[in-house]
């Protein structure tokens, strides 16, 4: 699709400067974009390209002053986002069920809906009108799809698990695979399976990346809540809640019943141990170990997790620490304790 940069920003209802008459049909990298691509500045770091970026228009903050049209907003990257949907429109699928997938004679689902090659419905499953369910995914028995979501290839969603509307879930991912439960049955001696009669529930607008485990509850739900956004890779284990618009991050690991709160952020290689509590917009620092609950509303970082600015101070002092070992052992060498 191309436009124009003054239709784009008529578009996103978005100030403009400079030629608005420039077209614009597709986006690209600051650093990459050539004539006829939109690209954004969110980043500082990516400030030197503004000087030699060959883009025909920019998306900026209204303090940044650019050499090329621009478009205006106080959240560059929020509006890039609108941009790239006008210009890459979602197209219109195929309604159907291809000839290769087995569906129950008890499932329901509507006329509105895509299920492609070779996918397995088991009885029961109720799925809402307009959802996408690409080749080789699984749903077992019992199991509820909302409308519009998109369950991607091999995608395996167990029996009794709840998903709510505009759900997106990624290849390779698994919903539902029983919880880690072992009783010992003595020292030594060989463990003892606890059945996990629980199951998921995933609220509205939720988005799970390629390869993520989420385990299904003991006795109850493990629950991600409406708005989260979990990425590639993290494994989630069983009655864990996940609060409304938290961001999870590639290979965070999260210990069984622990609770996150609203709008929490794990950054990559987080790993939690269980039963803990986790408070509101609580920010957790890449590869941190969390090994006890944290109060919302703070930033934390290290292993294990202490708020930011301690785990700073504790870090400033260990680099001095080579150092202070020679003036303490020059110290006693003075004072006759050490030879």
């Amino acid at each position: 699709m191309a436009l124009t940069v003054k239709e784009l920003a008529r578009l996103v209802g978005a100030e403009y400067r400079g030629d608005g008459e420039a077209v614009i049909e597709s986006a690209a990298p600051i650093e990459s974009a050539g004539p006829g691509q939109i690209s954004f500045l969110a980043n500082p770091k990516y400030k030197p390209f503004l000087a030699t970026t060959r883009a025909s228009a920019l998306v900026v903050a209204p303090d940044i002053v650019t050499s090329c049209p621009a478009i205006i907003h106080k959240s560059p990257y929020l509006l890039f986002a609108q941009i790239i949907d006008i210009l890459y429109p979602q197209e219109t699928p195929n309604w159907g069920i291809h000839s290769t997938a087995v569906v129950a004679s008890t499932a329901s689902l509507p006329d509105k809906v895509r299920i492609e090659p070779h996918v397995v419905i088991e009885d029961k499953v109720v799925i809402g009108a307009g959802t996408i369910i690409k080749a080789g995914t699984f749903i077992g028995e019992k199991s509820y799809i909302g409308t519009d979501c998109r369950i991607g290839p091999n995608v395996t969603i167990m029996h009794g698990c709840k998903l709510g509307d505009g759900v997106i879930i990624h290849g390779g991912t698994v919903i539902g695979s029983d919880g880690f439960g072992f009783a010992p049955t003595g020292p030594g001696q060989e463990y003892r399976k606890i059945k996990q009669v629980g199951w998921v529930e995933i609220g509205d607008h939720v988005e799970i990346g390629a390869n993520v485990t989420i385990d299904r509850g003991a006795t109850g739900p493990t629950v991600i809540e409406r708005g989260a956004k979990i990425d590639n890779l993290v494994m989630i284990a069983h009655n864990v809640k996940v609060g409304e618009n938290s961001i999870i991050v590639a290979q965070v690991g999260i210990s069984g019943s622990t609770k996150l709160g609203k709008a929490v952020v794990l950054a990559g290689q987080v790993g939690l141990v269980g039963h803990l509590e986790i408070g509101d917009y609580a920010m957790v620092g890449a590869q941190s170990g969390v090994a006890k609950s944290l109060e919302g509303g703070q930033a934390y970082f290290g292993s294990p997790a202490r708020p930011i600015k301690e785990e700073a101070r504790i870090e400033a002092a260990i680099r001095h620490l080579p150092e202070l070992i020679k003036r303490v052992a020059k110290i006693e060498h003075e004072i006759g304790l050490k030879k």
